[in-house]
């Protein structure tokens, strides 16, 4: 007579145990993808990194269009990523003023006024770059209400050809702010030493002052 050897229903759910070198090699394969995803992550290369050093606005920079019709100022960026990121569009809001557009200014552009050159969005930034953003606008008041002035928003994504994470960044500093020094550069051959150092009174001052 044969014993029939009854199974228990969970058993059947479970998986008999697998070998140590099995074992050995599915923990591996864990531990290498989780460390490659933190490293991916971490480098910046699957999300957008800038945020690591501020806006860097120690200076503000101001200037009248060639046409003398509107105004641009600066705003600054640090690319504290590795990778190189890609602006594929910026917005900026200026109180008293309209914006007209938003460019990148070339790096060996970013301390002189009028630009020579700028580039237009969508574009890349380096990885460990400092990167000037140029806002053109037409002020609607000629009086300043607060002392921080202006912040700039950028719709980023990781230059790479692996697939990344977009995101928006709002620059952590305003255009203009309490700790900020406005630098106003006129059309020449004129000199405003007088112009007023607040946001809206200078670039009322530059359009007054430009030959039209």
């Amino acid at each position: 007579m044969q014993t029939q050897t009854l199974i228990d229903p969970l058993d059947e759910l479970i998986p008999p145990p697998r070998r140590g070198l099995a074992r050995l090699a599915i923990s591996l394969a864990i531990v290498t993808m989780v460390g490659a995803i933190a490293y991916l992550w971490g480098f910046g290369y699957l999300y957008p990194k800038p945020e690591c050093c501020g806006s860097g606005n120690s200076g503000t920079l101001m200037a009248v269009t060639p046409d003398a019709k509107a105004v641009t100022v600066t705003a600054s960026f640090y690319n504290s990523s590795g990778r190189p990121l890609r602006i594929n569009s910026a917005t900026a809001e200026l109180a008293g003023a309209k914006v007209t557009n938003i460019e990148l200014l070339p790096t060996d552009d970013g301390f002189r006024l009028p630009a020579i050159a700028t580039t237009a969005l969508p574009a890349t930034v380096a990885g460990h770059s400092f990167n000037h953003v140029l806002i053109t606008f037409t002020p609607t008041s000629c009086v300043d209400q607060a002392s921080s002035w202006g912040t700039v928003t950028l719709q980023l994504d990781v230059q790479t050809s692996l697939p990344s994470i977009g995101r928006s960044f709002h620059l952590p500093d305003p255009v203009f702010g309490p700790n900020n020094q406005l630098s106003v550069f006129p059309p020449p051959p004129l000199s405003l030493d007088n112009t007023p150092r607040t946001p809206l009174g200078a670039a009322c001052a530059l359009l007054a002052a430009a030959p039209k």
